[in-house]
């Protein structure tokens, strides 16, 4: 065979390689895309909807990827394939990325997700808030995420509208008729689309070949026949219980550390509100979730 056709059979290879590269990509990607489309669809969102939403993606992540199509209408076109046209109106969008849009929620939409998400005990149960300033209080979430708000004027309007009420300890308590009532509640698309973001995340970091540090953990079992009956509700209870004691005890070993953290920002006089955030710093969190498929031709 002469060199010329062993490197024309080499790229016609390569070239078959990328297409089925290309394939399991879309389908997997499509596969992702199926729970979030069903749960769009049963809430009115139609496909014109979902294209907008998918195009500011891609241009967020093109920005992300390369600053400079944040600043260039023609190199966001090129990296997104997003026509031009619609690449320029696109790209004004941009200024405010998706998760500060999804923040931009109403005031009580705001609290209530902070609340569920950053102020909570063991399994996860949003925390009695006491009204007095402090770390963890009710004017400790107002500050974070209720703006300049005077804290007892947002407490009677939580009051007012029925998402907390007073203890007799005199704490701030979350109701539950936040994620109870209504069909689509603003806080708890905004609590999913964290949920879902954040171990997507976690998945693009450890395929990423050119991370930076070590793969982050992330596991899964399930079973290979499936279950049915005592056997089913059984591994349920057991999952649900054993998932709320491993979450309560990295809870309680938190709760211990930021304890003695406090301990020696006092024996040293140092003001809390006057430590510098370490740069390098970090957000961190584990999440435990159950999920179920239905048995093929069933």
């Amino acid at each position: 065979m002469k060199t010329h056709e062993v490197f024309s059979r080499f790229d016609s290879t390569m070239e078959s390689v990328g297409a089925h590269t290309r394939a399991v990509y879309l389908a997997a990607f499509r596969n992702l895309m199926l729970p979030l489309v069903r749960m769009a669809m049963r809430h009115g969102l139609a496909h014109d909807d979902l294209h907008e939403a998918l195009q500011r993606s891609m241009a967020e992540c093109a920005k992300d990827l390369h600053p400079g199509a944040g600043r260039s209408t023609a190199q966001l076109a090129i990296l997104t394939g997003i026509p031009r046209s619609q690449a320029e109106r696109i790209k004004e969008t941009l200024a405010v990325g998706a998760a500060e849009e999804l923040s931009n929620l109403t005031l009580i939409g705001r609290l209530i997700v902070g609340w569920q998400r950053d102020f909570v005990g063991p399994y996860g149960i949003p925390m009695e808030l006491p009204l007095e300033p402090g770390e963890h209080s009710f004017p400790d979430l107002v500050r974070r995420f209720g703006g300049r708000n005077p804290p007892l004027e947002v407490l009677e309007e939580l009051k007012r509208v029925g998402l907390a009420e007073l203890t007799s300890a005199g704490k701030a308590r979350l109701t539950n008729r936040p994620f109870i009532t209504g069909r689509l509640r603003p806080e708890s698309v905004e609590r999913m689309s964290w949920v879902i973001h954040d171990l997507a995340e976690t998945l693009d970091f450890n395929l990423n070949p050119d991370r930076i540090g070590p793969p982050r953990f992330e596991r899964r079992m399930y079973t290979h026949e499936p279950l049915s009956g005592a056997s089913l509700e059984a591994f349920r209870d057991l999952a649900k219980e054993e998932g709320q004691s491993f979450l309560a005890k990295l809870d309680n070993w938190l709760d211990e550390q930021l304890k003695e953290a406090r301990k020696r920002r006092r024996r040293s006089g140092i003001d809390p509100n006057g430590i510098p955030v370490d740069p390098k710093a970090k957000h961190v969190g584990v999440g435990v979730y159950w999920f179920e498929k239905n048995t093929p031709n069933a």
